[in-house]
């Protein structure tokens, strides 16, 4: 009983863990997504190219103007579902299980089969981006394209496997409903998923790795060569969360008990969630440059103007300062001095006297 309540503990922890985790990661993929919306929508005179539908799908499909379809958001919001569900488990309690386990098996289960989709459509996003910015040769291209495509392909029927090797399919997570399940056999999907996650870890350092041999034989300063690299680069820290879920997803091979089963699927989602998270940021932050320089160019023109406003304060103070031996009032109110006197010089050489006037201001 003590090591069951460890156990449970550890679990617990990690959740809460996980959670603290994950969210700065998302609201950091977020803002970098939203920043490049802007700057292809508003900063760029290029059209709208495959890119941008590829990636603007795997964050939010817009279906019309009230409708959307959200495959990361779908991805964080299950995900902590899973965390949540698991947390109400409580394996000291055994009759309580059937009402709980059901629930955090098949969050769990769901949000590692959802990253089939929300991982590997970015990756087809960042294909077409590739495409647009260096225009490979031609058997470049195809095999770019070929890979991502094909990969997305792949991910679409391991997401359906998910829910079909099992009838009822129910009952892969609730067997207590459904003891009489007939499936086949776990390890057919576990090794379907490690096609998949394997070839999605390639894919990442593959198109992390492309950009820096063309990037380097350009006719560019060097720093700004390595800087450029790095940015385009971002995929090999994906391509580092790919290998740990790969690693992770090996936990599930052979006959995991319902507990083992809930409990590792939560940890490849947490792998999952963060590998995301970083796949959009790859395919985001090298698009985002022209809104960035266009707010450089903004903040820099309003300081120089209050700069000069500042000079031109300062230069007239020191005249004032010179001129009357103190500084100037204040500019507020404009005050004119009209002081004048008036004069009468009769003039004797003619018959007629005019009278001359002279203003004194």
């Amino acid at each position: 009983m003590d090591e069951i309540v460890q156990k449970q503990k550890e679990l617990i922890n990690f959740t809460y863990h996980a959670a603290v985790a994950a969210w700065p990661f998302f609201t950091i993929s977020t803002t970098i997504f939203i920043m490049r919306t802007i700057s292809r929508l508003w900063f760029t005179e290029g059209d709208i190219g495959w890119d941008d539908i590829a990636i603007s799908i795997s964050w939010v499909s817009v279906l019309d103007r009230l409708k959307f379809r959200i495959l990361n958001v779908v991805r964080m919001v299950t995900f902590q579902l899973a965390l949540s569900a698991t947390r109400r488990v409580d394996q000291t309690k055994p009759s309580s299980l059937p009402q709980t386990v059901p629930a955090a098996t098949f969050w769990a289960l769901f949000t590692d089969s959802w990253v089939f989709l929300s991982v590997t459509l970015p990756k087809v996003g960042v294909a077409f981006l590739l495409i647009r910015i260096f225009r490979p040769r031609p058997w470049v291209r195809t095999t770019i394209l070929s890979a991502a495509l094909g990969l997305f392909a792949i991910c679409i029927a391991g997401f359906v496997i998910c829910f079909v090797q099992c009838n009822p399919v129910p009952g892969q997570w609730d067997p207590y409903r459904y003891p009489e399940v007939k499936g086949w056999p776990r390890n057919v999907q576990i090794d379907y998923s490690l096609v998949g996650s394997s070839t999605s870890a390639f894919l990442d350092l593959a198109f992390a790795i492309y950009p820096g041999f063309v990037i380097w034989n350009l006719q560019m300063k060097t720093w700004k060569k390595i800087s450029t690299m790095g940015l385009m680069g971002l995929g090999l820290a994906s391509f580092a969360l790919g290998v740990v879920k790969v690693s992770s997803n090996t936990t599930l091979l052979g006959t995991p008990t319902l507990t083992e089963l809930y409990t590792d699927a939560l940890h490849i989602g947490f792998w999952n969630s963060l590998e995301n998270d970083f796949v959009i940021l790859a395919s985001c932050l090298p698009s985002i440059m022209p809104l960035i320089t266009s707010c450089r160019g903004y903040f820099k023109t309003n300081w120089s103007l209050k700069s000069n406003a500042r000079q031109y304060h300062v230069e007239e103070h020191s005249l004032g300062i010179v001129g009357n031996g103190q500084p100037p009032g204040s500019t507020d109110q404009i005050r004119v001095r009209q002081d004048f006197t008036m004069k009468q010089e009769p003039k004797a050489e003619s018959n007629i006297a005019v009278s001359s006037y002279t203003f004194e201001m």
